[in-house]
């Protein structure tokens, strides 16, 4: 990810999140980033998403002092 002359090194899986929510163009509940991202069955209990998403957060705050690229909401994940 490059904005500016800043680099952000990403992981496979961030990508494909970030993707996946750019894509959507609307709110992606936990389970169907679980699926679609990491090929995890629907009804999976694991913090996986969550993790990744708090870690993505984190780089992109860090980096691009940006706190609300990918935000939270009732219905799950979005990117605005």
């Amino acid at each position: 990810m490059k904005n500016k002359n800043y680099n952000l090194k990403l992981t496979e899986k961030e990508i494909g999140s970030i993707m996946f929510l750019f894509k959507a163009k609307k709110p992606v509940k936990v389970n169907e980033l679980q699926q679609k991202v990491w090929g995890y069955q629907y009804n999976l209990e694991t913090h996986t998403v969550e993790t990744h998403i708090y870690r993505l957060r984190k780089k992109i705050l860090n980096k691009f002092n940006d706190n609300n690229f990918i935000i939270s909401t009732a219905d799950g994940y979005q990117i605005k």
